[in-house]
C-alpha cells in the first residue's frame, strides 16, 4: 500500500486531510511536531489517530526550533510567530522521516496571510528542499501539480479545492468523506506565539538571553515579573502553586508565605539580596496578607530556608512582564 506522511496538528484541517488520503488508499502516518509553544496532548492525538485509522509519530523539535524563533530568516508575523521558517523546519524534519512515501499537509490555500498564500507555499517548499513535493489534499485542485501527481501516485480528482478562511463547506465535506469523530476540534492553529500577551513574555526571555526549555514551559503558567536579571513566576491558583513547587530545582529560589494563604513564587536567574527581597514582596502582595504592614515569606534555596519579613505594599506595575 502507498504511504503518506502527513504533517498532523490534530486540528480539523489535518483530520480532513488524513481521511481524504485514507479514502484514496494511502496508509497514513500522522507526524506531530511539538514545542512548548504549540502541540496537543499526546493522549488526545492517540485517540484521534485511532479514530481515523492512521499511525502516529510525535516528535519534539524544541531545540531545533529555538534558533528559528530567535532569528527567523523570513521574519515574524504580528507577534513572535516565525510561521514561514517554522513550517519549513517541520517539513525538513518530515523529509527525514518520509523516506518511503509522499509528504502531505493539511494546509489550505489562502487560509493564513503569512504562510499559506500561494507564493508563501512555494517559498516554504524551496527552503525545505521540497519543491513540488508537498501535497495539500484540501486545496490540491487549485495548486500546481506535485511530483506525486505527475508520476501517477496521486490523483487530484480524489481531493478538494478549498480556498480562504471560510468554513461553510466543512460540515458537508465531513459528512461526505465519512469522518465520525465526536467533539471535532476547531480549525484554529493554537500557536501561543501568535498571542500578544504571550509574545511579550517570549520577547522578554530573548532580550535577556534566557530562552531555555524550562523557561519556555514556565511561560504557560502564573504571573511573570522581571526584577533586574531575575525572572519571577508567581502562581495564580493552587494548581499552579503545586506545579511551581514540582518544577523547583537546585540553584533556584522558591518563595511562599508562612502564616497567611498566598501564592508560590519561583525565582530564576537572579539571587542578589535586593532581587530576592523584591520577589518576596511581590509574593506577599498577592497573598491574603496584602493589607498588613508586614508578611512573613519563606525563602528556600539549595535545601536551606530562611524567613523574610517584608512589606506587601509594592507597586508591581513596573515589574510585570505582561
Amino acid at each position: 500500500m502507498k504511504k503518506a506522511y502527513l504533517l498532523f496538528s490534530g486540528g480539523l484541517d489535518s483530520i480532513i486531510a488524513a481521511k481524504l488520503l485514507k479514502n484514496a488508499d494511502f496508509s497514513v502516518i500522522g507526524v506531530h511536531f511539538k514545542t512548548p509553544f504549540f502541540g496537543k496532548k499526546e493522549e488526545e492525538l492517540r485517540e484521534l489517530a485511532e479514530s481515523l485509522g492512521i499511525a502516529l509519530k510525535v516528535v519534539d523539535i524544541t531545540e531545533e526550533f529555538f534558533p528559528v524563533l530567535k532569528n527567523p530568516p523570513h521574519g515574524y508575523g504580528k507577534n513572535v510567530n516565525p510561521c514561514i521558517d517554522c513550517k519549513a523546519l517541520m517539513l525538513k524534519k518530515l523529509k527525514e522521516i518520509a523516506s518511503d512515501g509522499i509528504i502531505a499537509t493539511g494546509e489550505v490555500l489562502g487560509q493564513r496571510r503569512m504562510s499559506q498564500r500561494g507564493d508563501s507555499l512555494k517559498r516554504i517548499e524551496r527552503v525545505a528542499g521540497l519543491e513540488g513535493k508537498v501535497f495539500r489534499p484540501l486545496s490540491a485542485k487549485l495548486l500546481p501539480e506535485t511530483v506525486y501527481e505527475k508520476e501517477g501516485i496521486v490523483n487530484r480528482e480524489n481531493f478538494l479545492d478549498i480556498k480562504g478562511r471560510s468554513r461553510k463547506r466543512y460540515p458537508e465535506i465531513i459528512k461526505r468523506i465519512g469522518i465520525n469523530i465526536k467533539n471535532l476540534p476547531t480549525p484554529a492553529g493554537g500557536c501561543l506565539l501568535t498571542e500578544p500577551s504571550f509574545a511579550l513574555k517570549v520577547k522578554d526571555l530573548m532580550e535577556h538571553n534566557q530562552l531555555t526549555v524550562k523557561d519556555a514551559e514556565l511561560l504557560k503558567i502564573g504571573r511573570h515579573f522581571r526584577i533586574g536579571k531575575g525572572k519571577l513566576v508567581v502562581g495564580r491558583n493552587r494548581e499552579e502553586n503545586l506545579r511551581l513547587r514540582d518544577m523547583f530545582e537546585e540553584g533556584e529560589i522558591l518563595l511562599y508565605t508562612e502564616n497567611v494563604p498566598g501564592p508560590t513564587g519561583l525565582l530564576r536567574w537572579g539571587d542578589s539580596d535586593l532581587t530576592v527581597e523584591k520577589a518576596a514582596m511581590i509574593v506577599a502582595r498577592y497573598s491574603d496578607g496584602k493589607g498588613r504592614e508586614k508578611v512573613s515569606v519563606i525563602v528556600k534555596k539549595d535545601g536551606e530556608e530562611r524567613r523574610m519579613e517584608v512589606s506587601p505594599k509594592i507597586d508591581v506595575t513596573s515589574f510585570r512582564v505582561n
